[in-house]
């Protein structure tokens, strides 16, 4: 049985936001898809859906105004709904922290330099098809 998947992009660049939507729009799954200009408006969706998912795959920028990805995450850690959520960070910073910065929270899944191109998301999306959802090992010492 598959999950219900429900996607999320988030990314000030209005270009970068629609070429997303256009590969996710394209991908072999099929939920509904959601876009916010900035970390606050995506932590407004993921409010409203909280009880209608399962899963949220979020492509999160990192550099965003009102609300960027970073502390997206950290507000997302004091939520409930938490390990329904899985994290692709989407961003232009090639600064090493950034990515090291990103696997201390257990949403991120994935870090993706751009530009990206529609085959790593055909890729991704291909977990989800085959009901593969990335979670951490609850059993696992932090």
């Amino acid at each position: 049985m598959k999950q219900k998947l429900e996607t999320i992009i988030v990314d000030d660049d209005i270009l970068t936001l629609h070429y997303i939507k256009k590969i996710v729009k394209t991908s072999p799954i099929n939920g509904p898809i959601h876009t916010s200009e900035n970390g606050k408006l995506a932590f407004q969706i993921l409010e409203n859906r909280k009880d209608d998912f399962d899963t949220i795959l979020v492509f999160l920028d990192i550099n965003m105004p009102v609300m960027d990805g970073w502390s997206f995450l950290e507000l997302l850690q004091e939520k409930t709904y938490k390990n329904k959520i899985q994290v692709v960070m989407v961003t232009s910073s090639t600064d090493p922290a950034d990515k090291a910065r990103s696997n201390k929270y257990p949403q991120v899944i994935g870090y993706l330099e751009k530009p990206v191109y529609p085959q790593v998301f055909t890729e991704i999306y291909n977990l989800f098809d085959k009901n593969i959802v990335i979670t951490k090992n609850k059993d696992s010492i932090n």
